[in-house]
């Protein structure tokens, strides 16, 4: 089953999803999406919402796995949104609470007709763009059985490749 990776705004973080993927082949195909303003140099007004719409000529039908780093975890619940019965398991990465508007925010009430076991989230203890805590009152509050690791990092560098291979591996 392939696994597509949606990861954060920065360009900086095409190398995040690289080496996540190489960590995670030749076992889990994965496709890497390349956000347009890495091109562009910026970001058009609603550009998380033409990004997740794209993804139907990416997913064709099948289904997938989804590992998300910061924005790129609001571009994956549009996904789940849109596509409930085609997502097999997602792991989301460094949610950046303190950058989203409410707007965003609420996208994340797609996990609430999500299974807790297809669904895993790791935070960092002190990631400066949404700590641990602020995302286990987000997420708990939508289902309270939501998996969410703490790692002992005070950044927002997600390099977790064999506790994301352990879980698309159960």
């Amino acid at each position: 089953m392939r696994t597509i990776l949606f990861p954060g705004f920065s360009p900086k973080n095409k190398a995040w999803a690289e080496e996540i993927q190489r960590g995670l082949l030749p076992t889990h195909p994965t496709t890497v999406i390349k956000w347009l303003h890495w091109e562009t140099g910026a970001p058009r007004e609603n550009w998380v919402e033409e990004e997740a719409q794209k993804l139907g000529g990416v997913i064709q039908g099948e289904p997938f796995n989804i590992i998300a780093k910061s924005i790129g975890t609001v571009v994956s619940m549009l996904v789940l949104k849109a596509n409930p019965k085609l997502i097999n398991k997602i792991i989301l990465c460094g949610i950046p609470m303190r950058d989203l508007l409410e707007e965003d925010k609420r996208c994340y009430k797609a996990l609430i007709d999500f299974s807790p076991q297809k669904l895993l989230c790791v935070q960092n203890e002190n990631d400066n763009h949404g700590s641990y805590e602020e995302i286990v009152l987000l997420l708990h509050s939508l289902n309270p059985d939501i998996k969410i690791v703490s790692k002992p990092r005070a950044d927002h560098e997600y390099p977790y490749i064999e506790l994301f291979l352990e879980f698309l591996n159960t």
